[in-house]
């Protein structure tokens, strides 16, 4: 809530949507007017996460879901498209990370799964879709503001050299120059185990399975981020991305 800028690279099971949805809620309604919106991989997929996160964060805490405006028009809920309205004037929903989303105008966002966003898209669309503050009540615009152009990028491990492991290095140094802007938060499988959100056995047996592999279980429940070979003279995976076998 209290940065600009956030990355967090979370296992399964952290409640790391939940959290992030509900920093969007308490943003609109504390921020009024905001224009806040979440992109994943996918527009459904990033649909479906924002209802199931509201609908147990409402059930949860009925103070959040008397500030949304539920009059018919304004909260709209379909298979690939949410919008949340609050009675003050804000709201935040869905887009797609594609071209489609190109011209649209947010004060914030939340990057779901950022692994799975293309770095393109994100730059060239998503990025650029925050480049207007957000009007106060008063009619004044405060550029400043920690709601303006803020950025939540969530995800679990992926590949080194990829662009949403070259973000999260870039964010590691802006955490060092600038700490009042930049923020990482990272987590193992541990946490919640200890809560009961995971089960431990789940994961025993995940490394007793005869097909268990070990990189991907450290991507997945450890966070940690694989790479190629040290010292490497090319970064494989990028080579055989780009490769096209006839």
């Amino acid at each position: 809530m209290r940065y600009k800028y956030v990355y967090m690279v979370f296992p399964r099971a952290y409640s790391k949507s939940f959290l992030s949805v509900l920093t969007l809620m308490i943003r609109c309604i504390l921020y009024p007017r905001a224009k806040l919106f979440v992109a994943s991989g996918g527009k459904e997929q990033s649909a479906g996460i924002i209802k199931e996160k509201v609908d147990e964060l409402c059930n949860l805490v009925p103070a959040l879901n008397r500030e949304l405006d539920r009059r018919p028009g304004k909260t709209r809920i379909s298979k690939d498209y949410c919008i949340f309205m609050f009675k003050n004037g804000s709201y935040f929903d869905n887009l797609s990370a594609t071209e489609k989303s190109r011209g649209k105008r947010r004060h914030g966002g939340l990057l779901e799964e950022c692994v799975g966003i293309d770095g393109k898209i994100l730059n060239e669309v998503l990025i650029p879709i925050m480049n207007v503050s957000r009007l106060c009540m008063d009619g004044t615009m405060q550029p400043e503001e920690t709601l303006n152009k803020s950025q939540i990028y969530v995800t679990t491990a992926g590949w080194k050299g990829t662009f949403a492991y070259d973000k999260l290095i870039f964010t590691l140094v802006g955490m060092i120059t600038k700490p009042d802007k930049y923020f990482i938060l990272g987590g193992t499988w541990r946490i919640p185990v200890l809560m009961k959100l995971l089960d431990r056995t789940f994961l025993q047996d995940l490394k007793a399975d005869g097909t268990y592999n070990e990189a991907s279980f450290d991507r997945e429940y450890e966070s940690k981020w694989s790479g190629t070979a040290e010292n490497a003279f090319f970064n494989g995976e990028t080579f055989d991305k780009h490769r096209i076998l006839k």
